[in-house]
């Protein structure tokens, strides 16, 4: 019942020191994984987890409430398969050409077969009060919102009531390895298990590399442009991911691992390059990951905006 889940969230909410929302949020994000790593039908397109929830939810290397799933499908299902060294040999030409084929055999399966499931089952969990639909601000056309109903509707919250699935089919699908998913209210709800186990997920030292190219590409951008990509909004998360990696001895490992860094900056370079990311520069010696000094005041005010997602802050 509504009340018993709202005792259950509260509790948690109360142990954690975590907004009420962004429990029952964080119960969503499991029960969505596992409707996408157990529920859907045989045969269904490969899918690795990643990015900033991977770290949190995953492995527990960052205190950021992570509200997104970071999917990647695996090209090879979509029948569209491409590796790094097969798109170098190709033309210009032929390169975007693949590029765009990719991409569109992501977004017919995510658009497609997988909105529908998704909206069977949350209809269905939901007594048809939660809905999917496609996320109108990816030009991509390759994430779906997931909304839920809320046992307590909260006006004004910063937490909205969906689930951002972003997914594509162009990311590194290596390192990975199963995790078990874990939502944080599994202590409160004793006797039944909300584990997710077996979700299929990238390497922590591959997603810090990936942030590494991140604020590279930041930084570039502004000196190029003198303005900070996306209006600077939702950026600063990377700089304060980078810095928990860097007090892990999963971020020491990746350092110490010039070849994965080499490798993730290659396959920047060939999937999701631009010209103002600068990556040629992107090696050792011309790495360029800290903030320009004028870019801090804007990324200050976006990480201020974002302090409700941090633990203990």
């Amino acid at each position: 019942p509504p009340r018993d889940r709202l005792d259950l969230f509260l509790a948690t909410a109360n142990r954690i020191g975590a907004p009420v929302g962004n429990v029952e949020k964080d119960f969503w994000v499991c029960w969505t994984l596992n409707a996408l790593y157990h529920e859907r039908p045989a045969g269904e397109p490969r899918l690795l987890f990643k990015g900033g929830t991977s770290l949190s939810k995953g492995y527990d290397l960052i205190k950021r409430f992570s509200e997104d799933i970071d999917v990647t499908v695996f090209r090879d299902d979509l029948e569209e398969p491409a590796s790094v060294e097969e798109l170098e040999a190709l033309s210009n030409k032929k390169r975007r050409a693949k590029l765009d084929a990719i991409r569109d055999a992501c977004r017919a399966y995510i658009t497609g077969p997988l909105n529908a499931f998704l909206a069977a089952q949350l209809t269905e969990v939901t007594k048809g009060a939660g809905r999917v639909e496609i996320d109108d601000a990816d030009p991509d056309r390759q994430t779906l919102l997931l909304w839920y109903p809320e046992v307590e509707p909260r006006d004004g919250a910063y937490v909205r009531p969906a689930i951002r699935l972003e997914s594509g089919a162009k990311s590194a699908l290596d390192p990975h390895g199963p995790l078990t998913i874990t939502p944080y209210v599994a202590e409160e709800a004793a006797g039944v298990d909300l584990a997710v186990p077996d979700v299929t997920t990238i390497e922590a030292t591959r997603t810090f590399w990936d942030k590494v190219v991140i604020a590279h590409g930041l930084r570039r951008w502004y000196e190029r442009r003198g303005e900070l990509r996306q209006e600077g909004q939702r950026v600063s998360r990377h700089y304060y991911d980078l810095h928990c990696l860097m007090q892990s001895e999963t971020g020491r490992a990746a350092l110490a691992n010039l070849d994965l860094g080499a490798d993730c900056v290659r396959h920047a370079r060939m999937f999701f390059d631009r010209p103002d990311y600068d990556l040629a520069s992107a090696v050792p010696g011309t790495f360029a990951i800290e903030p320009a000094t004028k870019m801090v005041d804007a990324l200050a005010r976006d990480y201020a905006n974002t302090t409700a997602m941090i633990f203990g802050t």
